[in-house]
């Protein structure tokens, strides 16, 4: 397969998540109860989040199925980086990779016997692996970085917002 149809099938796979993900969102959100006290209700922002992803996702799909790209602009913000000799290789499966790393853990949150700690640093160490470059020293340092991020947003939530998290 060419570039520039490996490009097209992950940019239409990334929308595809996109969409399933809002699909999902709006479904849990419809399930809420209705609050006693607050006139919108709990599922009111869910609602909104999940309206304004499945609305940028449609626009995403019409850009993709109109020729346009995704991951190109008309003007570089690093020069440079469109020439062949730049050394540079466009890798749009990051991305994909990326977002379903983010469903799993968003999934891995939502079940009782996984904790936000253990979930959120599994979370942040295989992001940066995925979006980092290969190598022992590396794998070290985003494996001190996920679990110094979890225990600092674990202290945030529970000291902070007084967030009662599994």
């Amino acid at each position: 397969m060419e570039r520039n149809s490996l490009a097209r099938n992950a940019e239409i796979a990334y929308v595809v998540l996109i969409l399933a993900t809002a699909g999902v969102i709006w479904g849990e959100a419809s399930a809420l109860p209705p609050a006693l006290y607050d006139a919108l209700g709990p599922k009111a922002f869910p609602l909104g989040v999940s309206g304004a992803m499945a609305l940028l996702g449609g626009i995403m799909l019409l850009r993709i199925f109109t020729g346009r790209s995704l991951g190109q602009s008309g003007q570089m913000m690093m020069p440079g980086l469109d020439e062949p000799t730049s050394g540079h290789a466009w890798r749009p499966w990051i991305a994909v990779t990326v977002l379903v790393l983010a469903f799993c853990y968003a999934i891995a949150l939502t079940s009782r016997s996984i904790g936000f700690l253990a979930a959120t640093a599994a979370y942040l160490f295989s992001a940066g692996i995925v979006l980092g470059r290969p190598g022992q020293r590396r794998l070290v340092a985003t494996a001190v970085f996920a679990v110094a991020a979890a225990v600092v947003l674990d202290t945030l939530f529970k000291r902070f917002f007084s967030l009662d998290l599994p």
